[in-house]
């Protein structure tokens, strides 16, 4: 682990609680209203937010932009993964005022996942490759997991650091060898 690498994971970190900070407070918003906002503040923040820290984190590592499509499969691809989140955000959220919470968690934990998620493949290198997004997400899920529908647990910063140092300049095959050996572990 190069110093460089902490330089750019404590960066990157930043860049998803800014995000999660704000998403929370979007998201806890349309819960006033409840059903059809909730909706289309889902569909505002994969742009706003989503997106922006993916571009915004692939920048702080050199990384070339993606478009607004890479991002959009990106979460579509990993909804399998964050179902939880997603059927608790599409049923629990939408209901005016209960939904301020629910949405908020939501938004905080989908925040953080995708966050580690982008931070992981962007330290490892430019190409997107659609096996290790689904495996990583698994994993990241494992590691942060959310027990509890009613809270998230913010991962800390040492935590996330080793995760994203890890894989920091990995080669693919390094990588999901990496991904695939801590999901062994996990299946234990």
């Amino acid at each position: 682990m190069s110093n460089t690498d902490t330089v750019l994971a404590k960066k990157s970190y930043e860049i998803i609680n800014s995000k999660a900070s704000s998403n929370i407070a979007i998201q806890g918003l349309s819960g006033v209203l409840g059903f059809p906002f909730t909706l289309l503040a889902d569909g505002a923040v994969i742009f706003t937010h989503y997106g922006a820290m993916l571009n915004e984190i692939r920048s702080l590592y050199g990384r070339t932009p993606v478009s607004e499509t890479v991002v959009t499969t990106i979460v579509k691809g990993i909804s399998s993964e964050l179902i939880f989140d997603i059927v608790a955000d599409k049923f629990l959220g939408n209901v005016p005022l209960v939904g301020i919470y629910f949405n908020a968690i939501c938004a905080k934990t989908m925040t953080w996942r995708l966050g580690i998620l982008f931070t992981m493949l962007s330290a490892r290198g430019e190409a997107i490759d659609d096996y290790a997004v689904q495996d990583t997400t698994k994993l990241i899920r494992m590691v942060f997991p959310q027990t509890d529908a009613f809270k998230f647990q913010q991962p800390t910063y040492p935590t996330f650091e080793k995760l994203v140092t890890s894989v920091a300049g990995n080669s693919m095959e390094q990588f999901n060898q990496k991904i695939t050996k801590a999901l062994d572990v996990f299946d234990e």
